[in-house]
C-alpha cells in the first residue's frame, strides 16, 4: 500500500489533523501520540490501521502533510528537529539529501592523525567538497559552517 493510499484510508476511517497543534486524532477523537500508542522509539509519532488483519503504519507528519496539501512528497523535515512536533508550520518538504543537512552529529570536520591537522569537508549531492586543513578545531568548524550556509540551503 502506498503512502498516499494509507493517508486516504486514514481519512476514510475518520482520522483528523489539527495544523495549529500538530495533533492527529482517531475517529473517537482520541489523540494519537501517547507514549503507549503512538511514539516510536525513533521519536516519531505514528499509528497503525488494520486492513484484512494486516497492520499498515503511517507517520503522523506524513499524514499531516497530506491532510493539508493533498500530496505525498519525498521526505518531510521537522524544522526545529523535534520529531514529535507535527505542527504544519514546523514541517517542510525536502529531498533526502536536504534532510541530512540538519543532522546534529555530522560535524563536517575531523582530526587527521598523520597530518596533525583538522580537515573540513562538506557533502553535497553525494559528493565530498574539500574545505581545507586547519591548525585548530575551531578553524575547521568555522570553515564547515561557512560552507554549510553556502551549500545547504533549503
Amino acid at each position: 500500500m502506498t503512502r498516499e493510499e494509507k493517508c486516504k484510508l486514514a481519512i476514510e476511517r475518520g482520522y483528523t489533523y489539527n495544523p495549529e497543534t500538530g495533533l492527529v486524532y482517531n475517529k473517537f477523537n482520541k489523540k494519537i501520540g501517547h507514549l503507549l500508542n503512538g511514539i516510536r522509539n525513533n521519536g516519531y509519532v505514528s499509528f497503525s490501521m488494520l486492513v484484512n488483519k494486516k497492520p499498515y503504519n503511517l507517520y503522523a507528519h506524513q499524514f499531516a502533510w497530506y491532510w493539508v496539501y493533498k500530496e505525498c512528497v519525498e521526505q518531510i523535515d521537522h524544522i526545529n528537529g523535534i520529531r514529535d512536533d507535527n505542527r504544519i508550520s514546523n514541517l517542510r518538504s525536502v529531498t533526502g539529501n536536504q534532510n541530512q543537512w540538519n543532522r546534529t552529529k555530522a560535524k563536517g570536520y575531523h582530526w587527521l592523525k598523520n597530518n596533525k591537522k583538522w580537515m573540513a569537508e562538506i557533502r553535497l549531492n553525494k559528493k565530498h567538497i574539500y574545505l581545507g586543513l586547519y591548525n585548530t578545531e575551531e578553524e575547521a568548524r568555522n570553515a564547515y559552517l561557512q560552507a554549510k550556509e553556502k551549500y545547504h540551503i533549503i
